[in-house]
């Protein structure tokens, strides 16, 4: 149950993170056009594509961590024996899981501050800062949780690999 909450979580973080870059391309547009079309630049392009970028980009990593597809160079994992591989992919995961949430409980600390102090950001048109930084410890802490469900999965694997041999 817990898992299917969580990947339900991570499925519409990452359904919003694909419309983000959706309406980047979408204000890009605009923004071309205004610009060369008409001699009219928008004012609110650039501040919007930057806050939608930081939504795409913090809402996709908790679906890329849960497909364990990031970037990896895997060179010891490929030329290892299952077993071996086995144990060190769950080191991996471990390790990542202690530095994924240690940062996102900084990013945590930072998001009340700044929800605390009320500062908004700088440019065009201003906006609260806690509400784009909000994305970052959620998607940090929804990583993490995918983290704790490839380790546990991973440990299975180990085990398997202990009752086999």
């Amino acid at each position: 149950m817990f898992t299917k909450i969580i990947d339900g979580v991570t499925r519409a973080c990452f359904f919003l993170a694909t419309l983000s870059l959706g309406l980047i391309v979408a204000v890009f547009s605009i923004e071309v056009i205004m610009r060369y079309f008409f001699a009219s630049p928008t004012f609110w392009a650039l501040d919007t594509v930057t806050f939608l970028f930081c939504a795409s980009l913090m809402l996709a990593l908790p679906e890329v961590t849960r497909t364990d597809g990031h970037i990896a160079v895997s060179i010891i994992l490929d030329f290892s024996s299952r077993g071996f591989a086995n144990k060190f992919r769950l080191v991996i995961y471990l390790v990542s899981l202690v530095v994924v949430s240690y940062v996102a409980y900084i990013t945590l600390v930072e998001f009340l501050r700044l929800f605390e102090t009320g500062i908004n950001t700088l440019g065009s048109f201003r906006v609260p800062k806690w509400m784009v930084f909000g994305l970052i410890p959620l998607g940090l802490f929804l990583s993490a949780l995918q983290l704790v469900l490839l380790l546990k999965k991973q440990l299975s694997e180990v085990h398997s690999d202990r009752k086999g041999a």
